[in-house]
């Protein structure tokens, strides 16, 4: 997507390079005593432009969504739509359509400027994936984005390009080897992209989500089974219910018969 960019200053570059990728998951990451020198005040965390199109918007609402709905995982994460990343020393900050970071939560004070997006001197390190969703050419989710994802260190960069836009198949990832992308290869992705370090994968789904019915993007386990959404669980919670009603009343019933034929009523 694109985003229209102001200035801003930075006072310092004193920061040291972000922790190992390895750190630990479920140990949540602290604010570099260096990053007090950058004045984040200065800096534009958001400016109000739209997501581009309706199918855009519920499919950025469905990757979270699922997440934090069915992702059956003890590890501390944050996934987010169409938020914005800073570099450590905050430059241009470029705004995935969706990313995942794992061992990171949100500030507890949420207004404070340099809580309000996704700062990798804040959290002390980059997103583990970002996911950009082609809606157009003019994008530059191919080159221009690629190229500032591998500068942030984000491991695995995923394109979509559900209308074959700029690429002639749907399903493009990419995994950072020696500070480089390197493409997965393709008969890896024909049915599901798998990240086996973060425990989780991407596949394409046809179904409906949110009275849309069309194929999408979605989050899948090792299996290939799709992470359900808030409604589906919702759905599928309510047609337990049911089905539970049913047969207590019809246990009830066998009961009554047995009782009338036993003459103990």
């Amino acid at each position: 997507m694109q985003r229209v960019q102001k200035t801003y200053t930075v006072k310092a570059d004193r920061t040291r390079s972000h922790p190992s990728f390895k750190k630990k998951y479920n140990t949540p990451t602290t604010l570099d005593p260096d990053e007090s020198e950058i004045d984040y005040e200065q800096l534009i965390t958001e400016d109000d432009e739209p997501v581009d199109n309706l199918f855009s918007e519920r499919q950025q609402k469905l990757l979270t969504d699922s997440l934090y709905t069915s992702w059956d995982t003890d590890k501390l994460f944050l996934a987010c739509a169409n938020v914005g990343i800073y570099e450590k020393i905050p430059k241009k900050p470029i705004v995935p359509d969706v990313f995942l970071s794992l061992g990171v939560k949100p500030a507890k004070d949420i207004w404070k400027k340099k809580n309000r997006c996704y700062m990798i001197g804040v959290f002390g390190k980059p997103p583990e994936l970002a996911i950009e969703i082609v809606s157009n050419t003019i994008g530059k989710e191919r080159k221009e984005k690629l190229k500032k994802y591998e500068r942030m260190d984000i491991k695995y960069y995923v394109i979509y390009d559900p209308d074959l836009r700029i690429f002639k198949s749907k399903l493009h990832a990419y995994e950072l080897k020696s500070g480089k992308y390197v493409a997965f290869p393709r008969k890896e992705i024909n049915k599901r992209i798998w990240f086996s370090d973060l425990e989780i994968g991407l596949r394409l789904y046809n179904g409906s989500y949110q009275k849309m019915d069309t194929e999408w993007l979605i989050w899948c386990d090792d299996q290939g089974n799709v992470l359900k959404t808030s409604e589906e669980k919702a759905l599928f919670e309510q047609n337990r219910a049911k089905d539970a009603e049913i047969r207590a009343e019809d246990a009830e019933k066998e009961l009554l018969l047995l009782k009338t034929k036993f003459g103990l009523i």
